[in-house]
């Protein structure tokens, strides 16, 4: 999915992205509630194609074509807010909808220059396990496709493993009172052993009631029908084997052959 074409394809819909554009699509509820999840099926999604019969937005996996769903439905109204980024990499579409709002996009990324210095408004080198800047700065702290990263401990990673808890403790600290914050991570892929097992209960247990309030999740893709099913693959199986340690091989078996689905959470941070 790295051909010309494609990235082409996704630099054009950046291009085009518009938070009222998004507003339309996304104004009204496209969730049905189930199990304590906000469930999204391919097909009730606003981006399914019922005439095609496919999803409408034309670049990335099956799996990314909810993440970019997802951060339209998220983050298409920023006016006012100040948001923080946690691992912007190359291609940010959420910034691109919160700036085209109203709102402040500031970006952390390990991979910058480290004497990229941070200042609002802009992206510069950090990690979240030492976010750098002041308590209380931001309005909306969001990480896509990068929450399932922060504890990985395999060589792919790049950095050195952190602890979720340290991590969302720097989240709260930068947080203003009342603020929000919006993460999503692929279950059954890669990243952290909890996310590669879809241990669901085991990642909400790092967002305690005393911290976090109005916490919401959701499932994109878990039902996929009558798209394709996506699955792992064997080049995901050698990740998986130096990353999982908390699990039976049998419980891992188990999982070989499960669909791949987006898994988003977002809550606010409790007043003091």
């Amino acid at each position: 999915m790295h051909s010309l074409a494609n990235s082409l394809r996704k630099r054009l819909y950046s291009v085009l992205a518009s938070p009222c554009k998004a507003q339309k699509q996304w104004g009204r509820p496209y969730w049905q509630e189930c199990a304590g999840f906000r469930d999204i099926s391919c097909l009730s999604c606003p981006k399914f194609d019922e005439r095609r019969e496919e999803c409408s937005v034309p670049f990335g996996t099956p799996i990314r074509k909810c993440v970019v769903a997802s951060i339209e439905a998220h983050l298409h109204d920023a006016k006012g807010i100040s948001a923080l980024e946690l691992g912007f990499g190359r291609f940010s579409l959420g910034k691109k909808l919160i700036e085209r709002s109203g709102g402040i996009w500031t970006g952390v990324e390990p991979h910058q220059p480290k004497e990229k210095r941070p200042q609002i408004g802009q992206g510069c080198y950090g990690h979240t396990a030492s976010i750098p800047f002041a308590d209380q700065t931001f309005d909306l702290v969001f990480g896509i496709q990068t929450f399932e990263h922060w504890g990985q401990k395999c060589a792919g990673a790049a950095r050195e493993a952190s602890s979720y808890k340290k991590c969302l403790d720097e989240v709260l600290r930068v947080l203003k009172p009342g603020g929000s914050i919006y993460f999503d991570a692929p279950i059954h892929l890669h990243g952290h052993e909890m996310f590669i097992m879809g241990d669901i209960p085991r990642i909400l247990s790092y967002f305690p009631v005393q911290s976090w309030c109005n916490l919401k999740q959701e499932r994109w893709r878990y039902h996929y029908h009558p798209l394709e099913r996506f699955v792992p693959c064997a080049s995901h199986f050698v990740e998986w084997r130096e990353e999982i340690s908390s699990y039976s091989k049998e419980e891992v078996e188990k999982i070989t052959t499960e669909p791949i689905w987006l898994f988003s959470i977002s809550a606010e941070k409790c007043a003091a």
